[in-house]
C-alpha cells in the first residue's frame, strides 16, 4: 500500500485525463467499440492474449450505449462524435453498479481502454477495438 501511494503521480494522472478531450471517435468509430467490446468475451484466448483486456460486461455496454444518447454530462456531441474523455466517464458511469470485488479492476481497465484508444488516435495506427 505504501509503495502504491508513494509512485502515485497525480500529475501525471490529471494531464493524461486531460489529453484525453482531446480526441474523439465518429459515431461509426463508437459504434464499432461498442461491437468490439461486446465480442470480447467470446473470443478464443489465443487472440484474446494479443488484444488489451476489456473487463466490462454485457450490462455496462448496454449502459454505454444508452448514455451516449442520454447522459446530461458525458453525451455524444451535436455532430454524433464522443472525446475520450467523455467516454472514459461513460465506462467510469457504467461501473457504478459493479460488485465491490471488480469495481476497482474495471475503473483501472476504463483508464487503459482510453489510453490505448488514444494512442491509436495520435498515432493513426491500428488497434483491434477500432478495427
Amino acid at each position: 500500500m505504501m509503495s502504491l501511494l508513494k509512485d502515485f503521480n497525480a500529475v501525471k494522472l490529471a494531464d493524461q485525463l486531460h489529453a484525453f478531450s482531446q480526441y474523439e471517435l465518429t459515431e461509426q468509430q463508437f459504434a464499432t467499440l461498442v461491437g468490439r467490446c461486446r465480442m470480447y468475451r467470446y473470443l478464443p484466448e489465443n487472440i484474446k492474449q494479443e488484444i488489451p483486456e476489456l473487463m466490462f460486461g454485457e450490462s455496462q455496454i448496454n449502459t454505454i450505449c444508452n448514455d451516449y444518447y442520454r447522459d446530461k454530462a458525458f453525451c455524444r456531441s451535436a455532430k454524433g462524435t464522443i472525446n475520450l474523455w467523455n467516454l472514459y466517464n461513460l465506462f467510469t458511469g457504467s461501473n457504478k453498479s459493479s460488485y465491490i470485488d471488480t469495481f476497482l479492476d474495471r475503473s483501472v481497465n476504463a483508464h487503459q481502454l482510453a489510453t490505448e484508444l488514444q494512442s491509436a488516435l495520435q498515432n493513426k495506427s491500428g488497434c483491434w477495438y477500432l478495427s
